[in-house]
């Protein structure tokens, strides 16, 4: 992954107190992650920033949609995603070892997003995509596709695998 600057907060000259950032996040962004399944999508990240003196707290809240295939037919689709993610930043010399909090050495005047904003989107990919589902989450498959899957599934059972069939008859000998 590359550095990507226009995910990065500048948070030097910012006073304390609470500060909205809004980022987009669409195919560009995706592009700089080599190994993701994800290549492709449309949202909006909303960052709550609350500076204080010796730390940051940010909320992010992030909704759009993730291009995707589907799991039941496999056309490509706009699967909606959102969610909801707090991270702590705090400044300090001797850094620890918890989730969700990022430590910066005193000195540093800018943070970069950008792998948080990705992960974050990737772990509210469900694991049974369907982006071809109505309002009420029931499917609008490619009704060819659904046919065919169908017709294969059935064809197979019908069909013993000799294999199996050789199997039978040695386990009907006494």
């Amino acid at each position: 992954m590359k550095n990507l600057p226009q995910y990065s907060i500048p948070f030097k000259g910012l006073k304390d107190g609470l500060h909205e950032l809004t980022f987009k996040v669409d195919a560009d962004f995706f592009q700089h992650f080599e190994e993701s399944y994800l290549h492709d999508g449309n949202l909006e990240v909303k960052v709550d920033l609350d500076k204080r003196p010796n730390m940051m707290v940010l909320d992010v809240d992030f909704s759009g949609t993730v291009k995707t295939l589907c799991d039941l037919c496999g056309e490509e689709g706009d699967l909606p995603i959102e969610g909801t993610e707090q991270l702590l930043v705090k400044f300090t010399e001797n850094p620890g070892e918890e989730e969700q909090v990022i430590y910066l050495m005193p000195g540093e005047t800018e943070l970069n997003l950008a792998l948080h904003f990705y992960e974050f989107i990737a772990l509210s990919v469900p694991i049974r995509k369907v982006p071809c589902a109505d309002d009420e989450g029931e499917p609008t498959c490619n009704s060819e596709a659904l046919n065919f899957i169908g017709e294969n599934t059935e064809q197979e059972e019908d069909t013993i695998n000799p294999i199996w069939e050789e199997l039978q008859k040695i386990k009907n000998i006494k």
